[in-house]
């Protein structure tokens, strides 16, 4: 099986990181903000940094990016993309709706992941895909929802905490919601990806989307039988949103987001 190692010592990091976010989670630990809207926590940092050292030394030729201690360059080609904590602001919060992400990128198609381990520690239900064998919740085959009918389906959308995107995700939230009520904003991209993917969701959509917590989850729906695009219909960049939904109704709602005007 391809990437068999890698699949093994993500999945065992992720565990291992999850145990740090529950040592933490509800303790009244300090928050910091990097910026407006943009917390950090104690957990963040020691997930990130257990994550990081192990794959430093199994991985040694490999790039490393985390969200929290930035870039570390490799010679193998591949990289290595760490959410310690997706859901920060539910995490810090009190919410118990965040994950531990951790996908492998081959750099010579840099917007799409071979590999992905997702980890709600909350729930222990890990997600996990690689290119081409399909995508699993905890080890079961996992399959995008058959919903059909936008106005029954349940859609994650983003509010951003970005000021200049703000007002194309309210213009997004609107134009959608006009047509499917039922939205949600789950505050973690990473498990919003991976409901969709298991058919708990039956699609995601955003204006803009960091590399961390959605190219993972990209991959696990589009091994699931879902459609990835951006709001376009073309292939998804950072900059051009993010729609992903099972075929029929990815069809449907292409058909309102294409029209939504980017910042």
């Amino acid at each position: 099986m391809l990437y068999e190692r890698e699949l093994a010592t993500s999945r065992d990091l992720a565990l291992a990181a999850g145990k740090v976010l529950t040592r933490y989670f509800g303790t009244g630990f300090e928050v910091q903000m990097k910026g407006w809207a943009d917390p950090v926590t104690v957990a963040d940092r020691e997930s990130e940094a257990l994550i990081r050292s192990t794959l430093q030394q199994e991985f040694p030729g490999d790039a490393i990016e985390g969200e929290e201690e930035g870039a570390r360059a490799g010679t193998s080609g591949r990289l290595w993309l760490i959410d310690p904590v997706d859901g920060t602001a539910n995490y810090a919060g009190g919410l118990p709706f965040f994950a531990v992400v951790i996908s492998l990128v081959d750099l010579r198609n840099p917007d799409e992941a071979v590999l992905n381990v997702t980890y709600d520690p909350i729930r222990d239900e890990l997600f996990h895909a690689v290119r081409g064998q399909g995508a699993f919740l905890n080890d079961g085959p996992i399959r995008v929802s058959g919903q059909q009918d936008l106005a029954q389906a349940l859609i994650d959308l983003h509010y951003s905490n970005n000021h200049r995107i703000w007002e194309a995700s309210i213009s997004l939230v609107t134009a959608i919601t006009a047509k499917a009520p039922y939205a949600r904003n789950l505050g973690s991209t990473a498990l919003g990806q991976a409901y969709v993917a298991m058919g708990r969701l039956h699609a995601h959509a955003k204006i803009t989307s960091g590399r961390y917590d959605v190219i993972g989850g990209n991959l696990l729906i589009s091994e699931a039988g879902g459609t990835v695009t951006d709001l376009r219909g073309g292939p998804w960049t950072m900059e051009t949103g993010l729609l992903v939904a099972n075929p029929g109704l990815h069809a449907q709602l292409l058909t309102i987001t294409s029209g939504i005007k980017l910042p």
